[in-house]
């Protein structure tokens, strides 16, 4: 049951840059990323009352830390990621993003909230290189030129969302469905107020297809998911629940290839796998010191 878990955690999470491509052909970033976030929101909503989830009274500092998790984990990526994805293809960005556990263990080294091992610093060297042999061919072809910002748009909501979660570290006591629905629930407000202010609310169109897409992203890859997640870290933990990462990109450009035919290159194919590596060599070291040990 807990493998069965994992698989569809990561396929969910790997579906939702098919999910982006078949959305934006009707919605800007923006209008996207609110119906994501406000869609997201109305689910876990839902979902609080009915299992009669109650918040505990939270300080002005823990409101803040909400604040900016609703801001890192939500605004930032949706809009860059859905930015950047109407210029590079759904297999590349669901690369990108499955740098998000390679961002996390640089955030862990310079916070200082784990201790920095020889191990964590070899992960980090290869996921940098497998993000250089990304950028390779682009660099190669365009130098430093305005051609590759969708990438690093992308790369900058990797980063946004790894950084949310050592914030969210802080907040252990809080219970993670209620500071999910607050983060989204948030992000939301902030999502209106800037399609309100650039005027994309005023120029909404409706078709079946996308809008179908749009809800399927918000329901299923931003709040069933989250469901999901929590529940297997419940069952089988932390460690066994972050396997999840590495299917994400494995997911996101099979499915990528089936149904948006994109095209898969060598290049990302083998940074691909240093970026799977990267963020595989410490539980693999750690699996084989224990079995050593034994």
């Amino acid at each position: 049951m807990n493998y069965l878990l994992l698989f569809f955690i990561g396929l969910i999470w790997g579906a939702q840059f098919v999910l982006i491509d078949f959305s934006l052909s009707i919605y800007t970033p923006e209008q996207l990323a609110l119906f994501r976030t406000l869609y997201a929101a109305l689910f876990l909503i839902v979902f609080c009352v009915l299992t009669k989830r109650k918040r505990h009274t939270r300080s002005m500092i823990v409101w803040l830390k909400v604040i900016v998790i609703g801001v890192l984990e939500i605004v930032i990526p949706f809009t860059l990621v859905m930015w950047g994805q109407q210029f590079v293809s759904g297999s590349m960005a669901s690369i990108l993003m499955g740098t998000i556990p390679f961002f996390t263990i640089i955030l862990i080294l310079l916070t200082g909230i784990e201790r920095a091992t020889a191990t964590k610093f070899i992960a980090m060297m290869v996921g940098f290189i497998g993000l250089i042999v990304l950028f390779i061919p682009d660099l190669i072809k365009y130098g430093m030129s305005l051609a590759i910002l969708p990438e690093l748009a992308i790369l900058v909501g990797a980063l946004s969302f790894a950084s949310a979660l050592i914030i969210i570290r802080s907040l252990s006591h809080e219970d993670s469905f209620l500071l999910s629905r607050d983060a989204f629930f948030i992000g939301t407000i902030i999502m209106f107020a800037i399609n309100l202010g650039n005027g994309s609310l005023n120029q909404l169109s409706f078709s079946f297809y996308p809008f179908i897409a749009s809800l399927l992203l918000g329901i299923f890859c931003s709040g069933i998911v989250y469901v999901l997640y929590v529940s297997l870290i419940k069952r089988a933990g932390v460690g066994f629940c972050s396997l999840s990462n590495y299917l994400v990109p494995l997911f996101g450009s099979i499915l990528g290839v089936i149904i948006m035919n994109d095209h898969i290159t060598l290049n990302m194919i083998l940074a691909c796998v240093l970026i799977l590596l990267s963020i595989t060599i410490e539980p693999l070291i750690r699996f084989w010191c224990g079995k050593i040990r034994c």
